[in-house]
């Protein structure tokens, strides 16, 4: 059974067209167990973190304005953008409260997203700037008379770059929309995290907007509206008009298909193994030659090495790995194979595999540079701060069956 911990209501997702679906074939329970011979991963429902700060999320019985939910993009130090899709909504705006006021600090006016023109509803944004870094907020969505749509949900701003901890979750080769993805979502909320990477494959099977509704948004609704995610997209997002459903709800920096951020000590940058072209080699060497946080990772979707049933991209190994290898890259994430894969380190740089996040699970051939392999359902929840980084590899039943400490 789903957990519903946020929102008190369904949105009409459910009525939404399905396209064909993967069945859900994947094995929940890791058998074999890797290195577990650190502590554990901490465990505390992030939702209910923000629940218990801004109270229940309350979506006031006005749920034909809304069609998709609020979801967070971009979540900075001192800003955050505020996504959804609504009908007949005339103009809105979003009070945004400090929890110890209780009264609103701002005022957003919202506007109407061109990226998401392509939506068969309405994309509505609020930029919500001039945020204190480290800092949990309240928000409310209103429509044009003042009535709440949605209110009482929180969000916290990333610490100052340079400092405090980056705390989060990946994803990968996730959704179709059956039970394993909803299982291993469970287990997703049971870490504190404080933002998402996805590696890519996120709407079985083209990539609709339609399947980004029911497999994507609908899944995660409970976590999206507190928690920004930064994904990259997958071949299956690439089947539907050179991944513009995709490109139209995610507000991302640069072009939206290769981009970077900072999150505390930590700089991320996302790349997309769909367009290898040398503009996104000079991009990731420009960008990694800038960089001046200890802390590096990097993530995208078909992997440099593998030993699944699609075997390593050579092409991305060829093109990113020297640059990689150059600018000293900690850790570099992909999915694409649908199971976890952690490797050996190759010429300094860690790279794991995580393509088990509930679509499916295929079979593992461990190859001379696999450190572990596992063919299970699961997800990645990462810390890093001044005492190192913590990898931790948990099941669809909650089982942490693999980690990886870097210092």
């Amino acid at each position: 059974m789903r957990k519903l911990a946020a929102f008190v209501f369904l949105l009409p997702l459910l009525a939404l067209p399905f396209s064909c679906r993967t069945e859900s074939t994947g094995k929940l329970r890791a058998q074999t167990l890797g290195d577990v011979s650190n502590p554990l991963a901490e465990r505390v429902d992030a939702v209910e973190e923000l629940v218990d700060v801004c109270g229940p999320v309350v979506a006031a019985g006005l749920v034909d304005e809304i069609r998709r939910s609020p979801y967070l993009q971009q979540t900075t130090s001192y800003s955050t953008r505020i996504l959804w899709t609504a009908a007949h909504l005339d103009a809105a705006t979003v009070d945004v409260v400090s929890p110890q006021r209780r009264s609103p600090m701002q005022t957003v006016h919202a506007r109407l997203d061109p990226g998401g023109k392509k939506n068969p509803d309405d994309q509505w944004l609020a930029h919500v700037l001039n945020l204190q870094p480290d800092t949990v907020y309240c928000y409310t969505i209103r429509n044009e008379d003042g009535d709440a749509l949605v209110e009482n949900v929180g969000f916290k701003t990333a610490p100052e770059t340079g400092s405090g901890a980056a705390r989060f979750v990946v994803l990968g080769d996730s959704g179709d929309g059956e039970d394993d993805q909803l299982a291993l979502t469970e287990q997703v909320q049971t870490v504190p995290f404080d933002f998402v990477l996805h590696v890519g494959d996120m709407a079985y099977d083209s990539g609709t907007f339609e399947e980004l509704d029911a497999h994507y948004f609908e899944v995660y609704e409970d976590f999206l509206p507190h928690f920004s995610v930064f994904p990259v997209a997958g071949n299956h997002e690439y089947v539907t008009d050179d991944a513009l459903p995709y490109r139209s709800v995610f507000d991302l920096p640069n072009n939206e298909r290769w981009y970077s951020f900072d999150w505390a000590s930590v700089h991320f940058v996302g790349l997309d193994t769909e367009m290898m072209t040398t503009a996104q080699s000079r991009f990731l060497e420009a960008d990694l030659k800038a960089n001046k946080l200890p802390w590096t990772v990097v993530f995208f979707h078909k992997p440099p090495f593998s030993s699944g049933s699609h075997g390593s991209f050579e092409e991305a190994r060829r093109a990113f790995s020297p640059i990689f290898e150059r600018y000293a890259v900690d850790l570099v994430l992909s999915g694409h194979d649908h199971h976890y894969e952690r490797m050996h380190p190759q010429n300094g740089v860690s790279y794991v595999l995580t393509g088990g996040g509930g679509a499916a699970t295929y079979g593992v051939d461990p190859s001379d540079f696999t450190a572990f392999a596992e063919e299970v359902i699961h997800f990645l929840y990462i810390t890093i701060d001044e005492r190192g980084l913590a990898l931790h590899a948990i099941d669809g039943t909650g089982q942490e069956f693999d980690q990886l400490v870097l210092e």
